[in-house]
């Protein structure tokens, strides 16, 4: 009986052992592994679910509906642990169970239970923050250091000086469209050359200068140009640099620089609407909201509609029994959308204050 009591006490111990070292290295592994695989689904499905709400938002407001957007405000990702053991012992002589028992068995498994907290975007903050022009740093960030700086200048920019860039056009503005584009091909080619930069006052007494150096003789024709479409006039020694002040304003006749004023996001949520191609029998039937022909900003911008569902969308909505999308290929659509969204944002998290609001958290069901 001594042999057999030695032999379980044995078993019990080595269970114990791996049991407990089964726990310890799946943590050690469990762990790591659900924050690599897990954020970044998390990230890829509020990315995802972000696009295709402001999508159908945009869809929304086309046809004068109403909508409502909720923000992301937090996901708490709890993950469980369980284990389980068997143990099967005999009693007896050994002839009677050898063979037969599982001496020792165990399992380890684990469990993920995401929360998501949604807070409602609504408030004056919001609206005041949506409606308000795009501050000029935003604007001279978004210039300086993007790839396509001179899209993004036709994008916010609505007005330069004298130069005016509307959204629509209308017969005061049909002209006015084409002055401003060649401010921005000046501006693209003299800043691609070094002559043209735009710098911090370090004084503060503006926010920024346009520097202009280097420029004669190569370039002092398109210099000459770029003053007199800004309505200033050319230095008469052409080796002196040239400094304009900028100013967030509508020009006025005391200023001698570069007034700049510039959209809302309000203002470029308008124009992707406008760029939605509404099906025919929408239009004929009064559906949809008529908007005038697009302005630079808004030229060959385009969110199709089809009955089928789009093969290579890049975002997608299905609205009043069509598909709303942007080709995955038209990267001017994708480009305009992508800023459209990124200030936007801002103006949701900033509303989505969770003390003021009421808060929406749903347990995701295992």
């Amino acid at each position: 009986m001594k042999t057999y009591r030695d032999k379980n006490r044995r078993r019990l111990i080595l269970a114990t052992l791996v049991l407990m070292l089964s726990v310890l290295s799946g943590c050690a592994t469990v762990g790591p592994m659900s924050i690599s695989m897990g954020r970044s689904d998390y990230n890829e499905a509020i990315n995802k679910t972000e696009d295709e709400q402001m999508l159908l938002s945009i869809v929304k407001g086309r046809y004068g509906e109403t909508f409502s957007l909720l923000a992301v405000s937090g996901v708490a990702a709890n993950v469980r642990f369980r284990t389980n053991a068997d143990f099967d012992f005999g009693f007896g002589p050994e002839r009677n169970y050898v063979g037969e028992l599982t001496p020792f068995s165990g399992g380890l498994a684990y469990e993920e239970n995401p929360t998501i907290t949604y807070a409602p975007v609504q408030g004056e903050q919001y609206l005041r923050q949506l409606m308000s022009p795009i501050p000029l740093d935003i604007l001279v960030l978004s210039f300086r250091t993007g790839t396509h700086s001179a899209r993004s200048l036709t994008m916010l920019a609505n007005r330069i000086n004298d130069l005016r860039n509307p959204d629509f056009h209308d017969s005061r503005s049909a002209q006015a469209g084409p002055r401003f584009q060649r401010f921005v091909e000046l501006v693209t080619e003299l800043r691609s050359a070094g002559v043209l930069e735009i710098l911090t006052d370090s004084r503060k007494e503006v926010p920024f200068n346009i520097l202009i150096s280097n420029y004669a003789p190569a370039y002092s024709g398109k210099v000459r140009e770029y003053l007199r479409l800004l309505g200033l006039s050319m230095p008469r020694d052409e080796s002196e640099d040239i400094t304009l002040p900028v100013y967030f304003a509508v020009k006025g006749k005391e200023l001698h620089g570069m007034a700049i004023s510039t959209r809302s996001t309000f203002d470029l949520i308008q124009i992707l609407r406008a760029a939605i191609e509404v099906p025919p029998e929408h239009v004929s039937s009064g559906l949809a909201i008529n908007y005038p022909a697009r302005g630079l900003a808004g030229e060959n911008i385009h969110i199709h509609a089809s009955k089928d569902k789009p093969k290579r969308p890049a975002v997608s909505v299905r609205h009043r029994g069509y598909w709303f999308y942007i080709d995955d290929t038209d990267m001017r659509t994708k480009l305009f959308y992508r800023m459209v969204r990124s200030l936007w944002s801002v103006s949701i998290t900033a509303a989505a204050d969770q003390r003021a609001a009421p808060v929406l958290t749903i347990p995701v069901s295992r």
